[in-house]
């Protein structure tokens, strides 16, 4: 019989190691495969040589097709061309700029687009070759959340701002408007002054409407919500706009019908007369708003078409900013009080407008007995 010291205990010692540092390794393995957080492993001359699940969720990769590759794949420009730089510039001075400290950068996905990251990198040693790990962590949903705070804190602001003018200048205004009507009504109707009178009445008006457009964006009324016909609500809404002799020459179709929405009827008519008159405009006066109502399970869907010109791209990537406005006399509150009114109802609002002409505007609202 051997001692355990013979050969005999030698391979079994031996297989009881490897047995240990395959477990230690399909632990670790496992571990860096359910990470939530996408983990990337570079050699020294910054070539892939793992990629983890959540990284290939992150980028749009799968890890057979970019193991190998420079991770400077994984970084729009400026990045990309520097990257390299950067890492020669460490191996030969050890002068760390992102190593061992973590920051926000963007990172590139596989059809594109661009994100937000918070990168951490670590080195570590393998046999003798340096390698270095980097964790990535999606900011996008932070920064969506930093976003709308912002919005919030800017909204605030501007609706104290509304209130002081509405007092301050709402009021006085009423009065002026009485003051000068009075004077024209003393001048013959045949003065040329009497046309001035009418003017300066006119611009009283517009900007009266710009000081209600303020209150109804900066403060907007809460929804109080109850079952609501939207086919019924835009046909006489249509109707009512139809009545304008600016827009005879505008048709105005509505079809479809939906089980009612969850809404506020009166402020649904506003953001409808609102999309509905902005169709009206792009097409001068002359044209078709198709407008279709359908169910989509715990939603209805509206869709507003117009056959107009259609928005160019750099507008449409503004088109609900407040005071953003490509009209002579606009106030560019139109549609971003549209779209707060829609999504203080639960809803969305969005707009598509195709290289060919055109523009669509989708609203989609809680069908009844959905909450708000």
């Amino acid at each position: 019989m051997e001692e355990n010291g013979g050969p005999g205990g030698d391979l079994s010692e031996r297989a009881a190691l490897e047995e240990r540092l395959r477990a230690s390794e399909a632990r670790w393995r496992s571990i860096v495969e359910s990470a939530v957080d996408g983990i990337v492993v570079i050699d020294a001359k910054g070539r892939i040589e793992s990629f983890n699940p959540a990284a290939e969720r992150l980028f749009g990769y799968a890890e057979a097709e970019i193991v190998g590759k420079n991770v400077n794949i994984l970084m729009p420009t400026p990045y990309h061309e520097e990257h390299d730089g950067y890492m020669a510039r460490y191996l030969s001075t050890g002068v760390a700029t992102i190593i061992g400290v973590g920051r926000e950068v963007i990172g590139k996905r596989r059809d594109g687009t661009t994100f937000p990251l918070h990168l951490s990198v670590g080195e570590m040693s393998v046999n003798g070759e340096r390698k270095f790990t980097g964790i990535l962590h999606d900011l996008s949903a932070r920064l969506q959340i930093e976003e709308k705070l912002r919005e919030q804190t800017a909204m605030a602001r501007l609706g104290e701002m509304a209130a002081v003018i509405a007092h301050e200048v709402k009021n006085p205004l009423a009065g002026v408007r009485g003051a000068i009507q009075v004077i024209g009504g003393r001048l013959p109707k045949d003065s040329a002054d009497a046309a001035v009178i009418k003017e300066i009445v006119g611009r009283i008006d517009a900007l009266n409407e710009l000081m209600k457009d303020l209150l109804l964006f900066a403060r907007p009324p809460q929804p109080r919500p109850a079952p609501v016909d939207l086919a019924a609500l835009i046909r006489g809404t249509a109707d009512l706009l139809s009545g304008d002799p600016a827009l005879k020459g505008v048709a105005m179709r509505v079809d479809g019908e939906a089980g009612p929405a969850n809404a506020d009827a009166g402020l649904l008519k506003i953001v409808f007369q609102n999309l509905l008159m902005n169709g009206a405009q792009a097409m001068q006066g002359q044209g078709t708003i198709q407008v279709t109502i359908e169910p989509t399970g715990t939603a209805c869907r509206v869709t507003f078409r117009d056959n107009g010109p259609g928005i160019p791209p750099d507008v449409l990537a503004q088109i609900f900013k407040p005071f953003f406005t490509t009209k002579a006399r606009g106030t560019g509150l139109g549609l971003p009080m549209a779209k707060r009114i829609v999504e203080a109802h639960g809803g969305t609002i969005t707009i598509d407008s195709p290289p060919g002409g055109g523009t669509t505007v989708t609203v989609r609202l809680p069908a009844s007995g959905v909450a708000v």
